[in-house]
């Protein structure tokens, strides 16, 4: 379909005419003109689509977005888009969508386009190496599961223990109510310590991997 380019630059002018800021506005503008977007000059209409992606991650719209952080990546590559509004577009573009995908729990996903980044660019953003820890530490190992369900099986039978001094050993054995105390205290500190330790060994492992291939990328790119 032919448009008057009167009515183009209308659609377009109206557009712009949004506050920056008013998302929801902006998202419902270019769905209900999509098709008359679509036939805009090329600028145009790759303003107002990077605009409607960002909209949609602003708005939480998680899944619409992943659709067109997609689409919008697919153009900036055939179009050689390098840098639109004196930013990054491509990488801006992949860490909102690694950042949806965390919004959607898919840790694994989001943690390798983040290591992407990361490999092209080793410089990325502080934003996007604390989302990478945050869903390496999302992605709980086998040994920390392990760790986990010892230390809640170790509070469980500290809590009968409790039980067992307090229906018994109290009214029946007050001799060894010091001693058996001590005991259950001692018991219940050592399960709250080794889900510390545990934790605090996980985090330090995702820090330390990625320390390390980030060290690995800045020699990578050193080196060539």
């Amino acid at each position: 379909m032919n448009y008057l380019p009167a009515y183009r630059l209308k659609i377009y002018r109206n557009f712009k005419a949004i506050e920056a800021t008013d998302y929801h506005s902006i998202a419902r503008y270019y769905e209900r003109f999509e098709q008359d977007i679509h036939v805009l000059d090329f600028e145009e209409y790759f303003d107002c689509l990077a605009s409607y992606t960002y909209a949609l991650f602003e708005i939480g719209d998680n899944r619409k977005h992943l659709v067109m952080c997609d689409f919008l990546l697919e153009t900036i590559i055939i179009q050689n888009v390098e840098s639109w509004g004196g930013e990054d577009l491509y990488t801006k573009t992949l860490l909102a969508k690694a950042a949806s995908l965390y919004q959607l729990q898919e840790y694994p996903k989001a943690a390798h386009i983040l290591q992407e980044l990361v490999k092209i660019s080793p410089e990325a953003s502080v934003f996007a190496k604390k989302l990478w820890e945050k869903c390496l530490l999302r992605q709980k190992p086998g040994w920390l599961m392990r760790i986990r369900a010892f230390a809640v099986g170790l509070l469980l039978f500290t809590a009968a223990f409790i039980a067992f001094e307090i229906f018994v050993v109290a009214p029946f054995f007050s001799h060894y109510h010091a001693n058996v105390q001590f005991a259950h205290n001692l018991l219940l500190l050592l399960g709250i310590l080794i889900l510390i330790v545990g934790e605090m060994r996980h985090l330090w492992l995702c820090q330390q991997h990625i320390r390390r291939f980030i060290h690995t990328a800045q020699q990578r790119k050193m080196n060539t």
